[in-house]
């Protein structure tokens, strides 16, 4: 799918599908998702060498992901991308030209999304391919923010979870406390990911103090998502050291019980065991209360213990 942008008035616009060739030329921002071998074509007979090939979009090496060349300035980013269950994260090829704006990605973004509705109600200002540039990496940093912020929110729900609520179920806490892990895990390498690009971009564009300026502030909002994403984790290793330790304290009153069992019913075996031995010569067995008084005998046995751990405090 390709959707193609122009400027009217100062505002990002979103032109109409298909888009002429003329209108192609004098767009400020071409965005390919998922595009077809035909759309590829026609972008690459506009500006030739301006996307890069799929499997180079994916490379990790800052050399690959961050340079400029002779057709522009080349940033591949990563987004965030929540979906059914856990989060994952999904590269964007950005390619800065003097005149245009290429942006190549494999799925619907949530970030580029909210851009188009923004745009729809003329809220994006630009006058320059880097201008939208920086609106999308604003519009990611906002989203950022925004998921750490319902991170906290679910964090707090599995802390009163862990140490409140009665009867709560530690293994759910483990399962929850390892998504939330996880998620902040990707969430932090976006803040990272988008300080990197930001640095890079601020050097190559030192001659536009506008966009600098914009630039320094979103890393000040990072720094500070940052700070707060070290909490998270923190946080999230406590709560997991508790819910274990809450499970081990469990597990620990079953082995007790069991073990304070054993040790009461000990002495009861050892009087039936030696009134149970097959000797021929044994006193008790012509007594008329020797029955009562074994079963006495083994009472007693299982009650002394019993009363001596409860006195301890043991039970």
């Amino acid at each position: 799918m390709m959707r193609v942008y122009s400027l009217s008035r100062d505002r990002l616009v979103e032109l109409g599908a298909p888009a002429s060739p003329e209108q192609l030329r004098e767009s400020v921002w071409i965005d390919l998702q998922e595009p077809t071998e035909e759309e590829r074509q026609t972008v690459d007979k506009l500006h030739p060498a301006g996307l890069p090939d799929a499997e180079d979009v994916e490379e990790i090496e800052a050399s690959a992901r961050y340079f400029t060349d002779r057709n522009g300035i080349h940033v591949h980013s990563t987004f965030l991308n929540p979906s059914e269950g856990r989060m994952r994260t999904s590269t964007v090829a950005f390619t800065l030209l003097p005149d245009k704006l290429l942006t190549l990605r494999d799925t619907d973004l949530a970030d580029f999304r909210l851009l188009r509705m923004r745009m729809r109600r003329g809220q994006v200002e630009a006058t320059t391919p880097l201008a939208v540039m920086i609106a999308l990496v604003a519009q990611k940093v906002e989203n950022l923010a925004d998921w750490v912020e319902d991170l906290y929110r679910e964090l707090q729900e599995v802390s009163y979870m862990v140490l409140e609520e009665e009867g709560g179920t530690m293994e759910d806490a483990i399962d929850e406390l390892a998504a939330l892990e996880d998620s902040n895990g990707k969430i932090r390498l976006c803040l990272m990911d988008t300080q990197r690009s930001i640095s890079f971009l601020m050097r190559n564009i030192r001659q536009q103090p506008a966009e600098v300026g914009r630039c320094q502030e979103m890393l000040h909002d990072l720094d500070t998502l940052m700070t707060h994403s070290n909490f998270l984790f923190d946080k999230i290793n406590f709560l997991m050291d508790a819910a274990l330790g809450f499970i081990n304290i469990e597990q620990n009153q079953i082995i007790k019980i069991f073990s304070i069992a054993a040790v009461v019913l000990l002495p009861p075996t050892l009087v039936a065991s030696i009134y149970g031995m097959n000797f021929r010569y044994m006193p008790e067995l012509d007594w008329v209360a020797g029955y009562p008084m074994a079963l006495g005998l083994m009472v007693l046995a299982g009650l002394a213990p019993y009363w001596y751990f409860k006195r301890k405090g043991w039970l």
